[in-house]
């Protein structure tokens, strides 16, 4: 629909007549001339008068579409988009605002942050609507976040939640959340006019996750992972009478350097190991030298110089000389940047005295083993070994050790081998040894053994000489003694038959074509290892074999390194203490990096109480109070992804094919996108175009009028006198 700002200047539609008038009382002046005839006069000025009418013409609509453009210039029409029924206001509509939420929205611009500025902007958004309009907004973090899930029309009281929202340290769901919006707006279809307003920075990664298979035909990029909220992205959701209102906030081309991951070599560390700490860098922007710090429990021990390149990953490393017993406080921190909430990256360095392991059987059953493991160097060893009957097992709390030791335990019951299974799989060690208590239905029970036992062997006299053979010989349990050119023989009395392996499983020790000595198989972040035979003389000679000793203490090694295992965790709303804090009781607690009591539920799984520490968003480390323990102790690293750390830009004229929707209004401030929703909602003014038409038209006729000033020629021109004195018409 067409209006008019200034309508008052349509009264001087009437200087239309103006060029006609002129046009009309234009009369050729009559020349007399003292011939005899004029005959060929008459008719050479009949032929030039339907000339000039014609030519006079075209420069009458000249100049007449020249005033009409001027005066319509001036009355300033306007293209509203209301439809033509609501002729006496605005049409009411539906509005939807989706603003993302992840960390990269804490990019600094000067003192004023991109999330204030995001925020701000959808309060405008909001202030700006009438009444009559209604309104949603969802925030894209992790998850899809309803900030109003209905369409509402409390516009101030929306407005100053929106302003005094705190921005979540996470990653972004964007697709998930543009499509939560698009649903809500679909839940009434009454009004005829739809917006819908996603408000991000310049980063191309919240993007990236939209579906390319669902907008066939464009040059979308594909996505990068599975959308689980709000379905994958669907551009017909985008009705034509939604108009798409895109703002990117913040740098064009942000800058950021960021620690993103740290390995510590080795996996197992004592009071007299040093390590080695490889710290992996992000940089976004151009190539640039900056430096990094390592800090061990606050005290600043390296700092090194790294070169960056732009949109890579680099490598730093550190070494820390040997640390004192206990779990120490470590960081990687980078110089300030615009975006400091991830500059800093949190683990802890558990370096241990002794290693604890539990050993489960009889005294007969476990001698050997209890022997092997308190011997070492000088005496003394670096193993600390419990012993118990398996009548106790059900009292200890299993995450404490490294590894546990079953020997001849035969059978137990469904609750011991619950916690077994779960102590594998929160990334212990389980070495089973057969023996005579238990018979081959007492394995049936067990989820997490590498094979099910069909029977047990009695070897003949003949069989009883075996050369252990090494089927995995680059496995860390027995790569050293491949190494050492050792070639054990073994004399077996008894052998447990295992034919078939179950699923991840393999056979790393074997005692000849199809008969596995040790069977290891992974589950969870632990390992269950199991021997054929028993750990006592009573099935072959291995106990007193020259290398039950060392394979007795590489066991305890290996543990140590899959049980430590990595030594930060990334952000999450719920975390398994048993798992990952088995020292923990209902008693226990856990602090956040700020100092605040970290809020902890229980839920009974599998039969038992399994307690959860709820809202680990903050990164930092936290730290564990033990009843009458006194100080707290560290006991959890948490870092926010790094994922959002990567600040590569997307290009603005990309975003409508990404999407897949042709009318998208891309503003890069709010100046701009208040104005394209101001030509949209009241009219886009047509004032200018319209002037630079007339100006094009007044060159036209002053060209055009120019040139019928030289075409034309005079009378004289056009006649002759003949030899006999007559005058005649040239042409004739």
């Amino acid at each position: 629909m067409i209006s008019f700002l200034n309508p008052i200047f349509l009264a001087f539609g009437g200087a239309l007549l103006i060029p006609l008038v002129l046009h009309m009382i234009q009369s050729s002046r009559t020349v007399r001339l003292p011939f005899s005839t004029i005959r060929f006069l008459q008719l050479a000025a009949k032929r030039s008068s339907r000339r000039i009418k014609m030519e006079n013409f075209l420069l009458w609509l000249l100049r007449t579409l020249l005033m009409a453009l001027l005066t319509a210039a001036f009355a300033m029409p306007m293209i509203r988009t209301k439809d033509f029924g609501n002729l006496l206001g605005r049409a009411a509509r539906d509005v939807a605002i989706v603003i993302d939420g992840s960390y990269s929205m804490d990019y600094k611009m000067g003192r004023q942050g991109v999330w204030n500025q995001a925020t701000d902007l959808a309060a405008s958004i909001i202030e700006g609507l009438s009444e009559k309009d209604r309104f949603c907004v969802y925030l894209a973090g992790d998850q899809v976040m309803p900030i109003c899930e209905q369409l509402t029309n409390k516009k101030e009281e929306t407005a100053t939640r929106l302003r005094a929202l705190l921005l979540p340290k996470g990653s972004s769901q964007l697709c998930p959340a543009t499509m939560a919006g698009l649903g809500a707006l679909d839940q009434d279809g009454s009004r005829n006019e739809r917006e819908l307003h996603i408000i991000s920075d310049h980063q191309l990664l919240p993007w990236a996750k939209f579906n390319k298979a669902t907008a066939a035909g464009t040059n979308a990029p594909a996505s990068q992972e599975a959308v689980s909220e709000g379905g994958p992205w669907d551009p017909s959701k985008v009705k034509d009478n939604t108009t798409c209102f895109v703002t990117l906030l913040g740098a064009p081309e942000p800058e950021n350097v960021a620690p993103i991951d740290v390995d510590v070599e080795p996996k197992l560390i004592t009071t007299e190991t040093p390590c080695q700490v490889s710290v992996r860098f992000l940089r976004s922007g151009t190539q640039l030298e900056t430096t990094a710090a390592l800090f061990v429990d606050d005290k600043e021990l390296g700092r090194r110089s790294v070169t960056l390149g732009g949109g890579s990953a680099n490598e730093a490393k550190f070494m820390i000389p040997p640390q004192g017993g206990g779990v120490h406080t470590v960081r990687i921190e980078t110089p300030d940047d615009s975006l400091a909430v991830d500059n800093s990256f949190f683990f802890l360095l558990r370096v241990r005295e002794k290693l604890p392991v539990l050993c489960v059987g009889t005294k007969d059953s476990t001698l050997f083993l209890r022997a092997a493991l308190g011997t070492g160097v000088g005496g003394v060893s670096s193993i600390d070994v419990k012993s118990i009957t398996p009548e106790g097992l059900a009292g200890e709390m299993l995450g404490t050790y490294s590894c546990v030791l079953l020997c001849n335990v035969m059978p137990l019951a469904g609750q011991e081998i619950k916690s077994l299974e779960r102590y594998v799989a929160t990334g212990g060690l389980l070495v089973v040894f057969p023996g005579d208590a238990g018979g081959m239905a007492d394995y049936g029970s067990w989820a997490s053994l590498p094979a099910m036992p069909s029977e047990v062997l009695d070897l003949p006299m003949a069989e009883r000489k075996r050369l252990l053979s090494w089927e995995k010989p680059a496995h860390p349990i027995v790569s050293g003694f491949k190494g050492a050119g050792i070639a054990p023989s073994l004399v077996i009395k008894r052998q447990l038959k295992c034919e078939a392996l179950k699923e991840k499983a393999e056979t790393l020790v074997s005692t000849g074509a199809g008969y596995p000595f040790m069977i290891l198989r992974p589950s969870g972040r632990g390992v269950t290892l199991l021997f054929t035979v028993s750990a006592d003389r009573s099935w072959s000679d291995f106990p007193l074999s020259p290398y039950f000793l060392p394979m007795a203490h590489q066991l305890v090694q290996y543990s140590a390194g899959i049980g430590s295992g990595t030594p930060f965790l990334w952000a999450r709303d719920s975390l398994s203490l048993s798992e990952f804090l088995p020292e923990a009781t209902r008693e226990s607690v856990l602090k956040s990096p700020e100092g605040k009591s970290v809020s902890i539920r229980s839920a009974v799984v599998d039969g038992e109480t399994v307690s959860f520490a709820e809202g680990l968003t903050a990164p930092g480390i936290y730290r564990l109070n033990q009843p009458g323990g006194g100080n707290d102790k560290p006991a959890l690293a948490i870092n926010i992804p790094r994922g959002e750390s990567d600040l590569t830009p997307v290009k603005p004229e990309d975003v409508p094919a990404i999407l897949g929707v042709k009318t998208i209004q891309m503003a890069t401030g709010k100046e701009e996108l208040m104005k394209k929703i101001e030509d949209f909602r009241v009219g886009k003014t047509l004032g200018e175009p319209i002037l630079w038409l007339a100006l094009l038209v007044a060159i036209l006729e002053s060209f055009y009028s120019n040139f019928l000033m030289r075409k034309g020629s005079k009378l004289t021109d056009s006649l002759a006198i003949a030899p006999s004195g007559k005058v005649k018409d040239k042409d004739s």
